[in-house]
């Protein structure tokens, strides 16, 4: 007896660890599972995806957060929540293969760069309600002895005046135009880095535009303006632009430089034939920043600053990324 009811202990011992064993190991498989999941949806995404996704988290929290001093805080709300869904919906249409879905899904963040950057004149002042112009104007008085965008009007013509309203303008054009040579060369892996830089620029300049909020000299210095900048059509374009358009706040650092600046690095890295020949027409949108009266000189350095980062940072998530996969 005793015999027998020592083997029944032991077959009912040697169950309950083999219980014990099958549950640990069901429950490891569920957390593999899990994380494998997750793992191929973040597989999913690519760089200037997660940095779109990035800026919408930020945004969208701020709007949350900080309403009560946020027009029309009730539309951006579930606009910003429909973008998050479109990011991802975007994302499993490339990976599926599907053509049309995949090509936009590499092309949407000028496009959200533009509906960002009218957004600002409803969030800019969502933490702080005043304008920190003055802190810019005293450096630049500092450095300079005159304000520069008071100075520069000695040069004011006709002539000017239209260059630079154009090359003004030109800037976007410049992110889809080498976007487009690299995309119909089949450099998709260049294509790639030089969207993430160009996100990482933008989103980082519109996360500082609410931290540091800025007008610009066309709204603090226009009563030391002498000269009115005249011209012909491409002035009076911009002028009627800025009249019923213009984006109050969003000023540094200049996205117009940040994103040019990015053209120009990557155009150097890629291709530097096409860099040489994009040079004079960056440094041109540089000047006519501060010549148009749209930006402190500061507001064109820390646009360089913004594009210098967004182009490393770019590359190094790029390659860092590069280097998992191998690993997978």
């Amino acid at each position: 007896m005793i015999e027998q009811d020592s083997v029944r202990s032991s077959q009912f011992a040697i169950r309950s660890s083999q219980t014990v064993t099958d549950k640990t190991a069901n429950q490891n498989c569920e957390l593999r599972t899990a994380n494998c999941e997750r793992t191929n949806v973040l597989i999913l995404l690519n760089l200037a995806d997660r940095l779109t996704l990035a800026y919408l988290i930020f945004s969208t929290t701020l709007i949350a957060v900080c309403h009560q001093n946020i027009k029309h805080w009730e539309i951006l709300l579930p606009a910003h929540f429909s973008l998050m869904a479109m990011v991802a919906g975007l994302a499993y249409a490339r990976s599926r293969g599907i053509r049309f879905l995949s090509f936009i899904s590499h092309w949407y963040p000028p496009l959200l760069f533009l509906f960002f950057f009218e957004e600002i004149g409803s969030t800019v002042h969502a933490i702080f309600p005043g304008w920190f112009d003055e802190y810019l104007i005293k450096a630049e008085f500092a450095l300079f002895g005159v304000h520069p965008t008071v100075w520069i009007e000695q040069f004011s013509n006709y002539w000017l005046n239209e260059y630079m309203q154009l090359v003004y303008t030109s800037y976007f054009l410049l992110t889809i135009g080498f976007g487009s040579y690299l995309w119909l060369r089949g450099r998709r892996d260049d294509f790639d880095v030089f969207i993430a830089s160009t996100c990482f620029a933008y989103y980082s300049s519109y996360v500082i535009f609410v931290f540091f909020p800025i007008e610009s000299p066309y709204h603090t210095l226009s009563h030391l303006q002498q000269v009115e900048l005249t011209g012909g059509p491409f002035t009076a374009f911009i002028n009627l632009i800025e009249k019923h358009g213009r984006v109050h706040g969003g000023a540094f650092p200049s996205t117009h430089v940040a994103g040019a600046v990015v053209v120009l690095f990557s155009a150097y890295r890629f291709a530097p034939r096409i860099g040489y020949w994009l040079t004079p027409l960056v440094l041109s949108i540089c000047i006519a920043t501060v010549y148009g009266r749209y930006h402190y000189v500061l507001d064109v350095v820390a646009g360089v600053l913004m594009a210098a980062l967004g182009c490393w940072v770019g590359a190094m998530l790029y390659r860092s990324r590069g280097i998992r996969n191998k690993r997978k």
